[in-house]
């Protein structure tokens, strides 16, 4: 019994202890006219849509939730922040090139179409940006037209 207390008491010292260790989550940058909201190409359903399952991870709007202060989770989230902010950030969708942005587009249709994104780990505790059937459709389809504009 001795032996559990203790085993407690230590868990309890390394949950306080790891707080103080820098998560490297990235802090909200205010948002200008880089951003994928101030191009022609999207238009308002889909922007509304990639707010509600991409903009947390792949812009500088990231709307953190109570547990992005409390180690061990603020270092996943931090995590996959900056890696999702790496591979495409919507915040600075304007600096990229047409032959990126029509990479980009590409590879948001191909990871929607195959359900990688939203990643599951997010959508299991985030349930409203679980894509429907419809908005798959609708930004498979804006993918299409926005590519097609891009390469005209």
């Amino acid at each position: 019994m001795k032996i559990i207390k203790v085993l407690i008491l230590v868990l309890i010292v390394v949950m306080i202890a790891i707080q103080f260790v820098p998560d490297g989550i990235p802090d909200n940058k205010p948002e200008d006219n880089r951003t994928l909201a101030h191009d022609t190409l999207v238009t308002p359903d889909v922007l509304a849509i990639l707010k509600k399952s991409c903009f947390d991870c792949h812009s500088n709007q990231t709307d953190f939730p109570w547990y992005a202060g409390i180690a061990p989770s603020s270092w996943l989230l931090a995590d996959h922040i900056n890696e999702g902010r790496k591979n495409l950030n919507f915040s600075e969708w304007q600096d990229f090139s047409k032959r990126k942005k029509v990479g980009k587009l590409e590879d948001i249709q191909e990871q929607v179409k195959k359900g990688e994104m939203p990643l599951k780990s997010y959508t299991l505790i985030h349930k409203k940006a679980v894509l429907t059937s419809e908005e798959i459709q609708t930004l498979i389809k804006w993918t299409d037209e926005a590519t097609g504009r891009l390469v005209k």
